[in-house]
């Protein structure tokens, strides 16, 4: 189809389908004689990006949503960074209004310093970090990043943390391993809740929890030894996480400092190692590998029946 035709189906004008083009948004073949050919897929694709400007994503969210293996969990990203965003609006809104009313800028100033100050930490970090790194933040630490920054220690962290994740070098997922990353990506908010009430109920009477789940956690352990997990996808997947928060300074830079900024996820990282340490006392096999490489000492042990 010629691109009189897109724009009769889309709605776009031809100068936003040359500029989606330019973005890299649609890719249509260059014929020899410089016209170009958009394919059915291109077409389609130009429908959603209509759709999602009359929602008011911006080009760099669009281009994140299609780009993504996720779309769901893209859209949902995408959700809360504009959530954020309209309740900044709204307060600007008031402010404005305040300041038609009284011309004491200064009282406007120390009103928006702090709103600043209350701000989340896990909605700073979601403002300054929308893509990947925002969307990974969300998924393991959220529950634990929902007050404000407090003390001047906090801010320092919150600095530490801005700082290696804006200057962290991108981690390469192979293609083939792309699928067990989406089976990652894909847990659902009641996974998470369940998931996270499992390892509380460990926290809180690991007793009860070990003979309720005992068998369950021999089997996934010996199932994790086995070479059939060893040579999957997942099991590379994981080593490749591994090595790369080994190299990246992860493990040295990143969980001291998310622990320093938020005093509730410090509390769950110790909780969670002296889980961690109760279950190598039932299970002395684990202790060489007993600490999980992803932010969360033991958490793969202590996984619902996993």
């Amino acid at each position: 189809m010629q691109i009189s035709e897109i724009c009769q189906l889309t709605g776009l004008t031809k100068k936003a389908i040359e500029y989606y083009q330019g973005k890299g948004l649609v890719s249509p073949l260059i014929q020899e004689n410089g016209y170009r050919e958009f394919s059915h897929d291109d077409v389609e694709k130009l429908r959603v990006i209509a759709l999602f400007r009359k929602l008011d994503l911006t080009t760099d969210e669009i281009k994140q949503v299609l780009e993504s293996n996720d779309k769901k969990s893209a859209l949902k990203m995408v959700k809360q960074v504009k959530q954020i965003q309209a309740k900044a609006r709204l307060t600007q809104i008031e402010l404005l209004e305040e300041l038609v009313h009284n011309e004491n800028m200064e009282m406007i100033q120390d009103k928006i310093s702090i709103l600043e100050q209350q701000a989340s930490i896990k909605e700073k970090l979601l403002m300054s970090f929308p893509g990947y790194y925002g969307h990974y933040i969300s998924f393991h630490f959220g529950q634990f990043l929902n007050e404000p920054i407090k003390t001047d220690e906090q801010k320092r962290m919150y600095a530490v943390i801005v700082e290696f994740l804006d200057n962290m070098e991108s981690l390469e997922i192979p293609d083939e391993l792309q699928p067990f990353l989406d089976q990652v990506d894909q847990y659902t908010d009641d996974r998470l809740e369940t998931l996270s009430l499992n390892v509380q109920i460990a926290f809180d009477d690991f007793e009860t929890y070990w003979e309720n789940y005992k068998e369950s956690i021999a089997q996934y352990v010996e199932f994790k030894k086995s070479e059939s997990y060893q040579n999957s996808g997942m099991a590379q997947l994981m080593h490749l996480f591994r090595q790369f928060g080994e190299t990246s300074g992860y493990y040295e830079v990143f969980i001291p400092a998310m622990r320093k900024l938020s005093p509730s996820y410090d509390a769950y990282y110790m909780k969670m190692l002296q889980a961690n340490e109760k279950l190598i006392e039932k299970m002395p096999d684990l202790r060489n590998g007993s600490i999980s490489k992803a932010g969360h000492p033991g958490y793969n042990h202590l996984r619902d029946g996993e």
